[in-house]
């Protein structure tokens, strides 16, 4: 019946998935090399995205599935928030919550800008 207080416990933690959406760029790349130039590791990788667990879906789509949860969240709690009687006992948790997570999103776009321009910087 109440979700504003759980993800209010949990939206701090959510900051560590700047540093992970930071570095996102870099590790598909390295992944994709990784798979071009190393036949066993190819196999290994292919093998394992056969498993009915990974659901038809590559090492890469995995890959981006951090990066697309805070946004979700932050959906989440929108919408929820719309449909959630303004007399509710969660309703504060719930807009602490999204407050909460709407920054550990604006850190992770914060971690993009960054990356972006570091990299037309090196070119």
């Amino acid at each position: 019946p109440r979700l504003g207080d759980i993800l209010q416990k949990l939206a701090p933690f959510l900051k560590m998935y700047g540093e992970y959406v930071k570095n996102f760029d870099r590790a598909m790349d390295m992944v994709n090399t990784c798979m071009q130039r190393s036949s066993p590791f190819k196999d290994v990788v292919q093998n394992i995205q056969k498993q009915e667990v990974c659901g038809n879906l590559t090492l890469q789509h995995h890959m981006l599935e951090p990066v697309q949860r805070i946004p979700r969240y932050e959906l989440l709690l929108k919408d929820y928030l719309k449909k959630l009687p303004e007399e509710s006992p969660d309703r504060k948790d719930a807009e602490k919550s999204l407050e909460l997570i709407s920054t550990a999103a604006n850190h992770s776009n914060a971690a993009i800008r960054k990356m972006v321009s570091t990299k037309c910087l090196m070119k």
